[in-house]
């Protein structure tokens, strides 16, 4: 089973592990911190989700060149954001943000990306619940990783 790192503050831990738990297992689900980044170098991460930012560039990018994916908040300052699949109100992003109010985001997929089966998922929106106790960010990058993982998703999106 495929680990998956997350950076993300700490209260929105809990709603990536609860959205995340069809996909992967507890245990596989790695939060990484400022505390912890060394201690975990030599784990090798599938995916990588950044939605904040981590001061020790140098040993987050040792653990990001490992992963398979990278998907990254667009609007942090970050050094390298190659072959990255980003997010965020930043109209450059893969996948941007369409529309947001109470109740709900709406994301929009710019250009084709490959799923975790490479499988093609074409542009598209995908609509997901808002949750006012838990970053926008932490909940579009959320979403970005069940698109990923979940091929059936993609082909039945309701909006």
């Amino acid at each position: 089973m495929p680990f998956i790192g997350v950076i993300t503050n700490q209260k929105n831990e809990h709603y990536v592990k609860e959205n995340l738990k069809g996909i992967f297992k507890d245990d596989n689900i790695i939060f990484i911190s400022e505390k912890n980044i060394l201690n975990i170098k030599n784990i090798v991460f599938e995916t990588i989700l950044v939605d904040r930012q981590i001061k020790n560039d140098v040993q987050l990018n040792k653990i990001i060149v490992k992963s398979k994916y990278l998907i990254l908040n667009n609007d942090l300052q970050f050094s390298n954001k190659e072959n990255a699949i980003t997010y965020g109100f930043n109209n450059k992003s893969t996948f941007t943000v369409s529309s947001i109010d109470e109740k709900n985001i709406i994301i929009c997929l710019q250009t084709c990306i490959l799923n975790i089966d490479n499988e093609e998922i074409e542009p598209q929106e995908f609509k997901m619940n808002n949750d006012e106790n838990v970053d926008k960010y932490a909940i579009i990058g959320t979403e970005i990783v069940k698109v990923l993982y979940d091929i059936n998703r993609h082909k039945n999106n309701k909006n």
